[in-house]
């Protein structure tokens, strides 16, 4: 089961992730992290499991900004929960994240939103490359460059369904217009990537409605 939370002033996508006796995956925790609590929590009796993952599909602020409090939160309940990130956006996590992402939300003249969400943003547990699967989850890492250099997708199998972060939107893709995104490269992404799963995989992005892959492809013929 997915459970989609639309958080923050931009509408960032959380996703929690619960199957019954597996690991609860929240993605993308970018804002509002009681609420995510809250439902992380909840999920966890739903499942009857005792351990919460926290993926992330890329670093950018917007994504990654609860994740700190998120951790602490879950901590002081006696939950340790396991980070997640891609290889290729290391730089946003740990000592250089703010640094990075200073200047990507410096880049898209949108400091306003920077100075008001930034928090220290923690390393990642481990840091995953393509076709890495999160343990006990069924989750595959579908590795998607363009938006960011590491941004990828999780391919949800038993669910029929692809979450995909800022790279394939209803109708639309991530931008581009900053010094860590390529235009070709999140073309090639979504065309020989992601257009070759099933039409009638449903897609939950980063922001925004869901889609079907059907529904998109035709962009990227």
């Amino acid at each position: 089961m997915i459970r989609q939370l639309s958080v923050g002033p931009i509408g960032q996508n959380v996703y929690i992730v619960e199957r019954t006796g597996a690991p609860v995956v929240v993605v993308d925790p970018g804002a509002e992290a009681p609420r995510i609590l809250n439902e992380a929590l909840a999920a966890l009796e739903r499942s009857a499991s005792a351990a919460v993952y926290i993926a992330c599909t890329h670093g950018h602020l917007d994504h990654v900004a609860a994740l700190g409090e998120l951790l602490e939160l879950l901590r002081a309940r006696g939950i340790a929960p396991r980070v997640y990130a891609p290889e290729g956006d290391k730089p946003y996590f740990g000592a250089r994240a703010e640094e990075w992402n200073r200047r990507i939300f410096k880049g898209i003249h949108a400091m306003g939103y920077f100075n008001h969400f930034w928090q220290p943003i923690p390393e990642a547990d481990e840091y995953f490359g393509d076709g890495f699967e999160l343990p006990g989850t069924g989750m595959k890492v579908i590795t998607t460059p363009g938006h960011t250099p590491g941004s990828s997708c999780f391919l949800v199998d038993a669910d029929g369904a692809l979450i995909s972060g800022d790279t394939l939107f209803n109708a639309g893709r991530g931008r581009t217009d900053n010094f860590d995104s390529d235009e070709s490269d999140i073309i090639a992404s979504i065309r020989d990537r992601l257009c070759i799963l099933p039409e009638a995989l449903r897609v939950w992005p980063g922001h925004g409605e869901p889609t079907t892959i059907g529904r998109e492809k035709g962009l990227y013929r």
